[in-house]
Protein backbone atom coordinates (compact mmCIF):
# COMPACT_ATOMS: atom_id res chain seq x y z
CA UNK A 1 0.00 0.00 0.00
CA UNK A 2 1.04 3.60 -0.51
CA UNK A 3 2.10 5.85 2.32
CA UNK A 4 -0.51 7.90 4.13
CA UNK A 5 1.24 11.16 3.28
CA UNK A 6 -1.78 12.40 1.34
CA UNK A 7 -4.06 11.88 4.31
CA UNK A 8 -4.69 14.04 7.32
CA UNK A 9 -6.64 13.25 10.47
CA UNK A 10 -9.56 15.08 8.88
CA UNK A 11 -9.84 12.71 5.90
CA UNK A 12 -9.56 9.64 8.11
CA UNK A 13 -12.42 10.83 10.36
CA UNK A 14 -14.63 12.34 7.64
CA UNK A 15 -13.98 10.28 4.48
CA UNK A 16 -17.33 11.31 2.96
CA UNK A 17 -16.29 14.95 2.58
CA UNK A 18 -15.65 16.41 -0.91
CA UNK A 19 -11.95 16.94 -0.08
CA UNK A 20 -11.63 13.29 0.95
CA UNK A 21 -13.15 12.12 -2.30
CA UNK A 22 -10.55 14.11 -4.24
CA UNK A 23 -7.81 12.31 -2.32
CA UNK A 24 -9.50 8.97 -2.99
CA UNK A 25 -9.15 9.63 -6.71
CA UNK A 26 -5.38 10.05 -6.30
CA UNK A 27 -4.63 6.86 -4.36
CA UNK A 28 -4.24 3.41 -5.99
CA UNK A 29 -7.53 2.04 -4.70
CA UNK A 30 -7.39 -1.23 -6.66
CA UNK A 31 -3.89 -1.89 -5.35
CA UNK A 32 -4.98 -1.12 -1.79
CA UNK A 33 -7.67 -3.79 -2.00
CA UNK A 34 -4.96 -6.45 -2.25
CA UNK A 35 -4.15 -5.78 1.40
CA UNK A 36 -5.51 -8.41 3.78
CA UNK A 37 -5.79 -5.73 6.48
CA UNK A 38 -8.01 -3.57 4.29
CA UNK A 39 -10.33 -6.48 3.50
CA UNK A 40 -10.55 -7.53 7.15
CA UNK A 41 -11.23 -3.97 8.28
CA UNK A 42 -13.86 -3.53 5.57
CA UNK A 43 -15.58 -6.69 6.77
CA UNK A 44 -15.54 -5.45 10.35
CA UNK A 45 -16.92 -2.08 9.25
CA UNK A 46 -19.83 -3.65 7.39
CA UNK A 47 -20.66 -6.26 10.01
CA UNK A 48 -20.71 -3.48 12.60
CA UNK A 49 -23.28 -1.72 10.42
CA UNK A 50 -25.43 -4.85 10.65
CA UNK A 51 -24.93 -5.10 14.41
CA UNK A 52 -22.83 -8.26 14.09
CA UNK A 53 -19.49 -6.83 15.20
CA UNK A 54 -18.00 -3.99 17.20
CA UNK A 55 -16.09 -1.50 15.11
CA UNK A 56 -12.69 -0.33 16.28
CA UNK A 57 -10.94 2.41 14.41
CA UNK A 58 -7.74 1.25 12.71
CA UNK A 59 -4.42 2.74 13.75
CA UNK A 60 -3.54 3.32 10.10
CA UNK A 61 -5.35 6.37 8.65
CA UNK A 62 -4.94 4.92 5.16
CA UNK A 63 -6.59 1.60 6.04
CA UNK A 64 -9.34 3.49 7.84
CA UNK A 65 -9.82 5.68 4.77
CA UNK A 66 -9.73 2.97 2.10
CA UNK A 67 -11.97 0.62 4.07
CA UNK A 68 -14.69 3.29 4.06
CA UNK A 69 -14.81 3.33 0.25
CA UNK A 70 -14.50 -0.45 0.01
CA UNK A 71 -17.42 -0.75 2.42
CA UNK A 72 -19.41 1.78 0.40
CA UNK A 73 -18.92 -0.28 -2.78
CA UNK A 74 -20.29 -3.39 -1.09
CA UNK A 75 -23.10 -1.46 0.61
CA UNK A 76 -24.17 -0.19 -2.82
CA UNK A 77 -25.19 -3.74 -3.74
CA UNK A 78 -28.10 -3.90 -1.29
CA UNK A 79 -30.51 -1.17 -0.19
CA UNK A 80 -30.89 -2.56 3.34
CA UNK A 81 -27.12 -2.68 3.85
CA UNK A 82 -26.73 0.78 2.29
CA UNK A 83 -29.15 2.26 4.83
CA UNK A 84 -27.48 0.52 7.77
CA UNK A 85 -24.02 1.57 6.55
CA UNK A 86 -25.03 5.24 6.17
CA UNK A 87 -26.61 5.26 9.63
CA UNK A 88 -23.60 3.76 11.38
CA UNK A 89 -21.03 5.89 9.55
CA UNK A 90 -23.03 9.02 10.35
CA UNK A 91 -23.18 8.02 14.01
CA UNK A 92 -19.42 7.47 14.11
CA UNK A 93 -18.76 10.81 12.40
CA UNK A 94 -21.03 12.46 14.95
CA UNK A 95 -18.90 11.07 17.78
CA UNK A 96 -15.86 12.79 16.25
CA UNK A 97 -17.80 15.99 15.55
CA UNK A 98 -18.91 16.33 19.18
CA UNK A 99 -15.28 16.56 20.30
CA UNK A 100 -14.33 19.32 17.85
CA UNK A 101 -13.97 22.98 18.82
CA UNK A 102 -16.64 25.48 17.80
CA UNK A 103 -14.34 26.91 15.13
CA UNK A 104 -13.68 23.45 13.69
CA UNK A 105 -17.38 22.61 13.68
CA UNK A 106 -18.10 25.73 11.64
CA UNK A 107 -15.33 24.79 9.20
CA UNK A 108 -16.56 21.20 8.92
CA UNK A 109 -20.11 22.25 8.13
CA UNK A 110 -18.79 24.41 5.31
CA UNK A 111 -16.31 21.87 3.89
CA UNK A 112 -18.65 18.88 4.07
CA UNK A 113 -22.02 20.41 3.23
CA UNK A 114 -21.49 24.00 2.10
CA UNK A 115 -23.38 25.21 5.18
CA UNK A 116 -21.91 28.57 6.16
CA UNK A 117 -22.38 29.34 9.84
CA UNK A 118 -21.27 32.16 12.07
CA UNK A 119 -20.89 32.11 15.82
CA UNK A 120 -23.57 33.89 17.82
CA UNK A 121 -22.82 33.48 21.51
CA UNK A 122 -24.00 30.02 22.53
CA UNK A 123 -25.55 29.52 19.09
CA UNK A 124 -24.58 28.95 15.49
CA UNK A 125 -26.34 31.29 13.08
CA UNK A 126 -27.20 31.28 9.38
CA UNK A 127 -29.72 33.16 7.16
CA UNK A 128 -33.01 31.33 6.78
CA UNK A 129 -32.72 31.35 2.95
CA UNK A 130 -29.39 29.55 3.18
CA UNK A 131 -30.84 27.16 5.75
CA UNK A 132 -33.71 26.26 3.41
CA UNK A 133 -31.43 25.85 0.40
CA UNK A 134 -29.07 23.49 2.23
CA UNK A 135 -31.72 21.40 3.98
CA UNK A 136 -33.44 20.97 0.61
CA UNK A 137 -30.16 20.04 -1.06
CA UNK A 138 -29.64 17.20 1.42
CA UNK A 139 -33.32 16.26 1.40
CA UNK A 140 -33.71 16.54 5.16
CA UNK A 141 -36.31 19.33 5.03
CA UNK A 142 -38.88 16.52 4.74
CA UNK A 143 -38.13 15.59 8.36
CA UNK A 144 -40.37 17.38 10.83
CA UNK A 145 -37.49 18.50 13.05
CA UNK A 146 -35.93 20.48 10.16
CA UNK A 147 -39.06 22.34 9.09
CA UNK A 148 -38.36 26.07 9.19
CA UNK A 149 -41.31 26.65 11.52
CA UNK A 150 -39.69 24.44 14.16
CA UNK A 151 -36.43 26.44 14.27
CA UNK A 152 -35.40 29.37 16.45
CA UNK A 153 -35.87 32.13 13.87
CA UNK A 154 -35.07 35.74 14.76
CA UNK A 155 -34.86 38.61 12.24
CA UNK A 156 -34.38 36.26 9.32
CA UNK A 157 -31.65 34.22 11.03
CA UNK A 158 -31.82 30.59 12.15
CA UNK A 159 -30.17 29.89 15.52
CA UNK A 160 -28.85 26.39 16.26
CA UNK A 161 -27.64 25.28 19.67
CA UNK A 162 -24.92 22.63 20.08
CA UNK A 163 -27.32 19.69 20.09
CA UNK A 164 -29.24 20.95 17.06
CA UNK A 165 -26.01 21.53 15.16
CA UNK A 166 -24.83 17.98 15.91
CA UNK A 167 -28.18 16.62 14.71
CA UNK A 168 -27.89 18.68 11.53
CA UNK A 169 -24.36 17.39 10.93
CA UNK A 170 -25.52 13.78 11.46
CA UNK A 171 -28.52 13.96 9.14
CA UNK A 172 -26.55 15.72 6.40
CA UNK A 173 -23.79 13.13 6.74
CA UNK A 174 -26.29 10.31 6.41
CA UNK A 175 -27.77 11.92 3.31
CA UNK A 176 -24.37 12.56 1.72
CA UNK A 177 -23.18 8.99 2.32
CA UNK A 178 -26.44 7.53 0.98
CA UNK A 179 -26.10 9.64 -2.15
CA UNK A 180 -22.50 8.53 -2.65
CA UNK A 181 -23.35 4.87 -2.14
CA UNK A 182 -26.17 5.13 -4.70
CA UNK A 183 -23.74 6.62 -7.22
CA UNK A 184 -21.27 3.75 -6.68
CA UNK A 185 -23.94 1.24 -7.69
CA UNK A 186 -23.68 2.56 -11.25
CA UNK A 187 -19.90 2.06 -11.32
CA UNK A 188 -17.74 -1.00 -11.95
CA UNK A 189 -17.64 -3.23 -8.89
CA UNK A 190 -14.05 -4.07 -7.81
CA UNK A 191 -13.32 -7.76 -8.41
CA UNK A 192 -11.17 -7.86 -5.24
CA UNK A 193 -14.34 -7.36 -3.19
CA UNK A 194 -16.43 -10.10 -4.82
CA UNK A 195 -15.78 -12.73 -2.14
CA UNK A 196 -16.38 -10.30 0.71
CA UNK A 197 -19.57 -9.07 -0.93
CA UNK A 198 -21.00 -12.60 -0.97
CA UNK A 199 -20.02 -13.13 2.66
CA UNK A 200 -21.51 -9.87 3.93
CA UNK A 201 -24.70 -10.11 1.88
CA UNK A 202 -25.32 -13.57 3.35
CA UNK A 203 -26.06 -11.78 6.66
CA UNK A 204 -28.79 -9.58 5.13
CA UNK A 205 -32.27 -10.62 6.30
CA UNK A 206 -34.21 -12.20 3.47
CA UNK A 207 -37.14 -10.17 2.24
CA UNK A 208 -40.47 -11.86 2.60
CA UNK A 209 -42.01 -11.54 -0.84
CA UNK A 210 -45.78 -11.24 -1.21
CA UNK A 211 -47.66 -14.30 -2.38
CA UNK A 212 -47.57 -14.47 -6.15
CA UNK A 213 -50.80 -16.47 -6.43
CA UNK A 214 -52.98 -13.41 -7.02
CA UNK A 215 -50.58 -12.28 -9.72
CA UNK A 216 -50.63 -15.55 -11.66
CA UNK A 217 -52.28 -13.76 -14.59
CA UNK A 218 -48.94 -12.02 -15.18
CA UNK A 219 -47.19 -15.37 -15.68
CA UNK A 220 -49.83 -16.11 -18.31
CA UNK A 221 -49.33 -12.65 -19.81
CA UNK A 222 -45.62 -13.34 -20.20
CA UNK A 223 -46.56 -16.33 -22.38
CA UNK A 224 -48.77 -14.18 -24.61
CA UNK A 225 -46.98 -11.03 -25.86
CA UNK A 226 -49.22 -8.19 -27.02
CA UNK A 227 -48.68 -5.50 -29.63
CA UNK A 228 -50.78 -2.72 -28.05
CA UNK A 229 -50.37 -1.20 -24.60
CA UNK A 230 -46.81 -2.41 -24.19
CA UNK A 231 -45.50 0.75 -22.52
CA UNK A 232 -48.24 0.75 -19.88
CA UNK A 233 -47.81 -2.96 -19.25
CA UNK A 234 -44.09 -2.45 -18.74
CA UNK A 235 -44.30 0.23 -16.04
CA UNK A 236 -47.60 -0.77 -14.43
CA UNK A 237 -47.44 -4.58 -14.49
CA UNK A 238 -44.27 -6.27 -15.69
CA UNK A 239 -41.49 -4.28 -14.02
CA UNK A 240 -43.13 -4.23 -10.54
CA UNK A 241 -44.02 -7.93 -10.80
CA UNK A 242 -40.59 -9.18 -11.81
CA UNK A 243 -38.66 -6.99 -9.36
CA UNK A 244 -40.89 -6.90 -6.28
CA UNK A 245 -42.91 -10.13 -6.52
CA UNK A 246 -40.63 -12.58 -8.31
CA UNK A 247 -37.55 -10.98 -6.76
CA UNK A 248 -35.32 -11.22 -9.84
CA UNK A 249 -32.39 -8.85 -10.24
CA UNK A 250 -32.55 -5.81 -12.51
CA UNK A 251 -30.58 -7.27 -15.42
CA UNK A 252 -32.75 -10.41 -15.53
CA UNK A 253 -35.96 -8.37 -15.31
CA UNK A 254 -34.78 -6.14 -18.17
CA UNK A 255 -33.95 -9.18 -20.32
CA UNK A 256 -37.35 -10.80 -19.69
CA UNK A 257 -39.26 -7.62 -20.55
CA UNK A 258 -37.13 -6.90 -23.62
CA UNK A 259 -37.83 -10.41 -24.87
CA UNK A 260 -41.53 -9.87 -24.21
CA UNK A 261 -41.82 -6.63 -26.18
CA UNK A 262 -39.52 -7.78 -29.01
CA UNK A 263 -42.37 -9.44 -30.90
CA UNK A 264 -43.44 -5.99 -32.01
CA UNK A 265 -39.89 -4.72 -32.45
CA UNK A 266 -37.71 -2.93 -29.93
CA UNK A 267 -36.35 0.56 -30.43
CA UNK A 268 -33.56 2.22 -28.48
CA UNK A 269 -36.19 4.32 -26.74
CA UNK A 270 -38.07 1.22 -25.62
CA UNK A 271 -34.88 -0.32 -24.23
CA UNK A 272 -34.18 2.81 -22.18
CA UNK A 273 -37.84 2.92 -21.10
CA UNK A 274 -37.60 -0.64 -19.80
CA UNK A 275 -34.35 -0.02 -17.94
CA UNK A 276 -35.74 3.14 -16.34
CA UNK A 277 -38.95 1.48 -15.17
CA UNK A 278 -37.21 -1.57 -13.74
CA UNK A 279 -35.01 0.72 -11.63
CA UNK A 280 -38.04 2.84 -10.73
CA UNK A 281 -40.04 -0.19 -9.60
CA UNK A 282 -37.23 -1.32 -7.33
CA UNK A 283 -36.45 2.12 -5.92
CA UNK A 284 -40.10 2.92 -5.10
CA UNK A 285 -41.20 -0.60 -4.16
CA UNK A 286 -44.00 -0.52 -6.74
CA UNK A 287 -46.48 -3.40 -6.76
CA UNK A 288 -48.42 -4.60 -9.80
CA UNK A 289 -52.22 -4.50 -9.83
CA UNK A 290 -54.20 -7.70 -9.38
CA UNK A 291 -56.32 -8.82 -12.31
CA UNK A 292 -59.42 -7.45 -10.60
CA UNK A 293 -57.77 -4.08 -9.98
CA UNK A 294 -56.58 -3.93 -13.56
CA UNK A 295 -60.12 -4.62 -14.82
CA UNK A 296 -61.72 -2.04 -12.53
CA UNK A 297 -59.15 0.77 -12.65
CA UNK A 298 -57.59 0.32 -16.09
CA UNK A 299 -60.43 -1.12 -18.24
CA UNK A 300 -58.88 0.11 -21.51
CA UNK A 301 -55.64 -1.76 -20.78
CA UNK A 302 -57.55 -4.81 -19.51
CA UNK A 303 -59.42 -4.91 -22.81
CA UNK A 304 -56.10 -5.34 -24.66
CA UNK A 305 -55.15 -8.49 -22.74
CA UNK A 306 -55.37 -11.86 -24.52
CA UNK A 307 -58.40 -14.01 -23.57
CA UNK A 308 -56.15 -16.54 -21.81
CA UNK A 309 -54.98 -13.82 -19.43
CA UNK A 310 -58.39 -12.28 -18.75
CA UNK A 311 -59.83 -15.60 -17.61
CA UNK A 312 -56.89 -16.60 -15.46
CA UNK A 313 -58.07 -17.95 -12.10
CA UNK A 314 -55.88 -16.42 -9.37
CA UNK A 315 -56.68 -19.30 -7.03
CA UNK A 316 -55.09 -21.78 -9.41
CA UNK A 317 -51.84 -20.24 -10.62
CA UNK A 318 -50.30 -21.95 -13.61
CA UNK A 319 -46.81 -21.41 -12.22
CA UNK A 320 -46.22 -21.60 -8.48
CA UNK A 321 -43.19 -20.10 -6.74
Amino acid sequence: MTSASLLSEFEAKYPFSPTSRSIFERIPFEESLRSKEVIEHTEQRLLASLGRDVYERHLSPLIEFVSFFASAFIASQDSFLASKFANREAAMARSYFLKESSETKIRLMDICFGIKLSAGGRYYVLPFEHYLERTCRFNIIRLQKWKLGRQDLISGLVYLNENKLSDLFTDCTKSLISEGVANLKRGVFPRQLEELRKKVLSFIPKKKLPSSGKYSYIEELLRHPVYDGRHRLVWLVLAPYLVNIKGVDDSQAIDIIRNYVSVAGESGDMKRFIEYNVRRARKNGLMPPTLTTLRNEHPDLFALLPPEVKTKNPKNPLVSD
